[in-house]
């Protein structure tokens, strides 16, 4: 009755709802924020004291089997801290609007090109006392915590899974400083008691082209100072290469995908009634196929679709010439989360993003109330199974 209810009160939603500066090149996405700074003059209570809040009793039964997610990037040193405004006060909203049990929190490192073998902390990347405060915020509101690693690459191709090497000397190189780079972060996740962290986002060339050996060893070393989920999440694009050894080494629980996978080939609008059909043909089968290969569920580690009529072509570009449309892009999380809720090889969607993510920014939009409906079912389903004899 629950699930029934709150299904027709979407549908109420779809009808009567009102309505990264990225860069696109050869069909993946791009990620690079706008930068900006840090809010000020916010009175926060200092994160020493932030004890960790239980999750809901709802998020605690349904831990294990779906994470029910909102990305909600920050960019700049002091993103995800005390004097970050919108942290402060949008990440409670999270939770009542969206009925999200999860948060993820990318952090942004940087690279000089894509043939460098440097990896180091820039403008957009939050200090660790920022991220670390952001963290203990998020527990203390009783989220469950995913942390995610991305690289944004000077040059006219800034997307990480461009970054290549002509040799495996190089390729080492940049492993060890990519540890290097990370490594603080992942001991402050592991102190600061985050549930899940990825190794690694979208590095596609070096995913597939890189020694097994390097990411082991990169994996291990992530293991050796991170006791929690351990995920590595790949593009959409990847879905059609055959998968390297290393995604099948043991400490990696689940491996992700960035689903922005295009449901059109031209740039129209459809008609949200059409769109789960179009997923269930176009996408789920290669996420399944996914799922079969590496003998385990899989993770949806970021999902979105932007406000505009043409959200489904091209999905992973945040501009579009065309029109602003709500309905569309709540029609097409509506879609995904039908399609991919009730498959048992799929752990958990991240919805990309919360606020700060362009025509992808959920915020304010018709989509929000899609997401809760699906979220809060899913809530309703763990408390009616916990209630029966």
């Amino acid at each position: 009755m629950q699930r029934r209810t709150a299904m027709i009160l979407l549908g109420l939603v779809i009808v009567s709802a009102s309505l990264m500066y990225f860069l696109v090149k050869e069909g993946v996405i791009r990620r690079v924020p706008t930068q900006r700074a840090a809010s000020s003059g916010v009175t926060a209570t200092p994160p020493e004291s932030l004890a960790p809040s239980p999750p809901p009793e709802a998020c605690q039964k349904m831990r294990g089997t779906f994470e029910t997610g909102i990305a909600f990037p920050q960019w700049g040193n002091g993103a995800y801290g005390e004097t970050d405004k919108k942290w402060l006060t949008e990440l409670p909203e999270i939770r009542t609007q969206t009925a999200a049990c999860w948060v993820e929190i990318p952090v942004l490192f940087y690279q000089s090109s894509l043939t460098a073998t440097d990896v180091t902390q820039g403008p957009g990347t939050p200090s660790l006392g920022a991220f670390t405060s952001g963290i203990k915020l998020a527990r203390s509101l009783g989220f469950y915590v995913f942390v995610t690693p991305l690289i944004e690459v000077d040059g006219p191709q800034p997307w990480a899974g461009a970054i290549h090497f002509p040799t495996e000397a190089q390729e080492r190189l940049w492993f060890e400083h990519y540890w290097q780079a990370i490594k603080p972060y992942v001991l402050a996740a592991a102190g600061a008691g985050v549930e899940q962290l990825s190794v690694g986002t979208e590095l596609e060339w070096l995913q597939m082209n890189a020694p097994d050996a390097l990411w082991n060893e990169l994996i291990a070393n992530v293991r050796s100072a991170f006791a929690g989920t351990l995920t590595y999440d790949m593009n959409w694009t990847s879905l059609d290469d055959d998968l390297p050894t290393w995604m099948h080494n043991p400490d990696l629980k689940t491996i992700g995908v960035s689903e922005y996978a295009p449901l059109i080939d031209a740039p129209t609008r459809v008609d949200p009634g059409q769109m789960p059909a179009l997923w269930q043909q176009e996408e789920k089968p290669k996420l399944d196929a996914l799922a079969a290969t590496l003998g385990k569920a899989i993770l949806i580690s970021e999902i979105g679709y932007r406000n505009s009529a043409d959200a489904l072509y091209n999905s992973w570009e945040a501009g579009s010439h065309a029109p602003p449309d709500p309905q569309e892009q709540a029609g097409a999380c509506q879609a995904a989360l039908e399609s991919l809720i009730g498959d048992p090889n799929i752990l958990g969607t991240f919805f990309w993003g919360w606020d700060d993510a362009q025509l992808f920014t959920l915020i304010g939009q018709p989509a929000v109330a899609v997401i809760h409906a699906y979220y809060a079912s899913l809530l309703a389903d763990a408390l009616d199974r916990q209630a029966r004899p």
